[in-house]
């Protein structure tokens, strides 16, 4: 028997030692509920529980991520029911105004509602926000912008795609005109110049001057200033701009317009006076565009230049083509198939697979000089009226102008609708407002003018239905997207639950194994340490 070295209490120790880690590694594992509490439990389980577990984080604000982008497609439907609503009421209005039972001032209290409804239109447009955000304003569709400042981009399609696009612009656009002939200065009886607030309409003088189908009842004892309020006030209705313009700022064609194409657009009418042209401007652009004027009175048409024959002016649309090819040869990206349409200064390019652009073009990109005016021939033999100067050209068009629009892969708002890098859904929203939907011009004064907003309030009915239509769709799409996610979520959580989690009953049969093994060894050590006193015996006997 060695005392010097207890071999068997070593041995002993050592094993109660062993047991003992391994009990407390199965008591952290009972305790914690996971069967890798440390890298040294599973070095390989632990690297890809832990990617599990990135995945699993990433799932979950995943789908938090999607059920934010319902709300916010939600917030702008709710929007645009109210907008489609609006339009509904509009089109009853235009139904209402288009028959011919209402007077031009029943037509007049119609249009301020409709006035009053493309402002709220616009106020929802410019105010609907998430989380600050507006919505219905554009600032959530692709971005874009133009080489020229006189270009404004109304509406891309979702088709479009990002690139340059080249349109040649061959000509303005340019508004209806007619210019009246100067009228005669305005004297008393005795052959006194008066003013026009003096000048009273004579019983001879009576009779109705007619201006795109709408009456200006002259009577008498009407003051020259009430009979041009009165022509003004219609012209307001028929969506004309009228000017009293001095003859020789006619003649010499110093008009306030930079172009000289007559857009008198916010020129201030002047109080009327002897000697004064009326000049009658559409407030639009193009073909579409018309004035028809007439008097049923001679005497009338003297005292304000005006004739007793009918007289029309049309506008003119702007010219422009697409470029195929750029300067430098590169390719422009509208496909030969692409083709053009122009209304006034509006251009819409169209091309296969719903692809389709619209911008307006300023009057004035390429300075076009217009001289076909309507000039209305003087009633009165010994006054000539109007004569425009001889060396005028005949119509011609500046050097043409190559305008570019950029359209830029920014602005949709992108939602991260996955746990891993470029797992990303687009959600556009077109703006929407009286403009881009093509209501903001439209003028129910008239019959004709109701006849032409009821197409127009269908075309924006219809307009705002299909961006509720696609916001619809995104809106279903990012549900099964959340359903998705969250199946994806618990079944991957259930994986990483078999590599981290402990089996309890198996895990609670090791300790109560590891613990007797303790018992026993502590034991057996106890009686490893008392067999040297077995020599102290001996000796002692």
């Amino acid at each position: 028997m060695r005392i010097n070295h207890n071999i068997s209490a070593l041995k002993a120790n050592n094993q109660l030692a062993k047991t003992n880690k391994q009990m407390e590694a199965s008591l952290q594992r009972l305790s914690s509920g996971f069967r890798i509490n440390s890298a040294a439990d599973d070095a390989a389980g632990l690297a890809i529980s832990e990617k599990m577990r990135t995945q699993i984080a990433g799932l979950e604000q995943s789908s938090r991520n999607a059920a934010d982008g319902i709300s916010v497609i939600q917030t702008a439907e709710g929007a645009l029911i109210e907008v489609e609503s609006m339009l509904q009421r509009m089109r009853e209005l235009a139904v209402q105004s288009a028959n011919g039972t209402y007077t031009i001032e029943d037509r007049i209290a119609i249009q301020a509602e409709i006035t009053q409804l493309n402002e709220e239109i616009i106020r929802i447009s410019e105010n609907t926000e998430f989380n600050t955000m507006t919505l219905l304003d554009g600032n959530i569709d692709r971005k874009s912008y133009s080489s020229n400042n006189n270009v404004n981009l109304i509406s891309l399609s979702d088709s479009v795609p990002v690139g340059d696009y080249q349109v040649k612009i061959e000509q303005d656009a340019r508004q209806a005109v007619i210019i009246g002939a100067a009228s005669e200065e305005y004297k008393n009886e005795d052959g006194v110049p008066i003013k026009t607030t003096e000048r009273k309409i004579k019983d001879s003088e009576t009779g109705t001057i007619n201006i795109n189908g709408e009456s200006v009842v002259v009577e008498k004892d009407d003051t020259i200033d009430q009979v041009f309020q009165k022509i003004r006030d219609v012209c307001d209705n028929v969506n004309v701009n009228v000017f009293a313009v001095a003859k020789e700022d006619v003649e010499n064609q110093d008009l306030p317009s930079t172009t000289k194409n007559l857009d008198m657009a916010g020129y201030p009418s002047t109080t009327f006076k002897g000697t004064d042209s009326l000049v009658f401007v559409s407030r639009d652009y193009g073909s579409r565009e018309s004035i028809e004027i007439y008097c049923d009175n001679p005497d009338l048409a003297k005292l304000f230049g005006l004739s007793t024959e009918k007289i029309k002016a049309e506008g003119i649309d702007a010219k422009a083509s697409l470029v195929y090819k750029q300067a430098d040869s590169e390719a422009s990206l509208f496909a030969n198939t692409a083709t053009v349409s122009i209304s006034g200064n509006k251009i819409t390019v169209s091309d296969r697979n719903d692809f389709s652009m619209v911008f307006e073009v300023a009057p004035g990109t390429v300075q076009t000089k217009f001289n076909d005016f309507k000039l209305v021939k003087s009633a009165d033999p010994d006054n000539p009226g109007v004569k425009l100067p001889d060396d005028i050209t005949p119509p011609t068009t500046a050097d043409t102008e190559t305008i570019t629009v950029s359209v830029l892969d920014a602005g949709p708002m992108d939602l991260q609708i996955g746990a891993n890098e470029g797992q990303t859904m687009s959600i556009r929203i077109p703006k929407v407002n009286p403009r881009t939907l093509g209501i903001d011009k439209i003028n129910i004064g008239t019959a004709d003018g109701a006849q032409e907003a009821i197409g127009l309030l269908d075309i924006a009915i219809n307009t705002v239905s299909a961006i509720r239509s696609k916001l619809g769709a995104y809106q279903n799409r990012l549900e099964h997207s959340i359903s998705n996610l969250d199946v994806t979520q618990e079944n991957m959580t259930e994986s990483l639950s078999r590599i981290e989690d402990v089996d309890m009953a198996e895990e609670m049969a090791e300790y109560t194994q590891k613990n007797v093994l303790a018992q026993a060894g502590t034991a057996m050590l106890a009686q490893a340490n008392q067999r040297p006193q077995t020599i102290l015996s001996l000796l002692q006997q």
